[in-house]
């Protein structure tokens, strides 16, 4: 079969290179087009046909033993799409088994002092706008959470108030604030 030029008039490319390059660009998207396009009944059955095509060449006892080997099961808010890295979910594991070891041979006071000293590289590593940039990105803050350095600054403004407020009952209420 002869390949068809493209046309030298309107420079247009034949329909089946258009098609190759279309399905090369939309590879790319691991089935995000398809989910678009098709509704998730027609999906499903799409799945399960390739489901009981695996039935029949393996049998049921394939199925039973990856599902003994499966150590992850997926969340349901997480994205069907989107699967997670082995390697990282493999470091999360030994991570956390290295933690709780840490925990049973370590005292907490030494615990702590880890701790401390890991913020106090992390800082010199970084600056204290590495530590800024981390609380302008948080979006929950605990009840009632307010930091040394503002309630410092409260009280000298109470001091300050207190020193030029002539009224005794204001003065009053800012004395047991202060003695708080």
């Amino acid at each position: 079969m002869k390949r068809r030029p493209s046309s030298p008039r309107t420079g247009q490319k034949p329909k089946s290179e258009k098609r190759l390059i279309a399905a090369r660009k939309n590879g790319s998207y691991g089935g995000q087009e398809r989910a678009v396009r098709y509704d998730h009944v027609i999906r499903a059955e799409w799945a399960s046909w390739g489901g009981q095509a695996v039935l029949a060449k393996y049998g049921r006892e394939y199925f039973k033993e990856l599902r003994k080997r499966r150590t992850h099961y997926f969340k349901y808010s997480e994205s069907p799409v989107i699967r997670p890295n082995w390697r990282v979910l493999a470091a999360k594991r030994n991570g956390s088994r290295g933690g709780m070891r840490r925990a049973e041979l370590y005292s907490p006071e030494s615990l702590q002092d880890m701790a401390r000293l890991g913020g106090i590289s992390t800082r010199n590593r970084y600056g204290n706008e590495f530590y800024r940039e981390i609380r302008r990105l948080r979006k929950y803050y605990l009840k009632n959470y307010v930091t040394q350095k503002t309630k410092q600054k409260w009280r000298h403004m109470v001091v300050d108030l207190y020193k030029a407020e002539s009224n005794p009952y204001v003065r009053w209420a800012m004395r047991l604030y202060l003695q708080s």
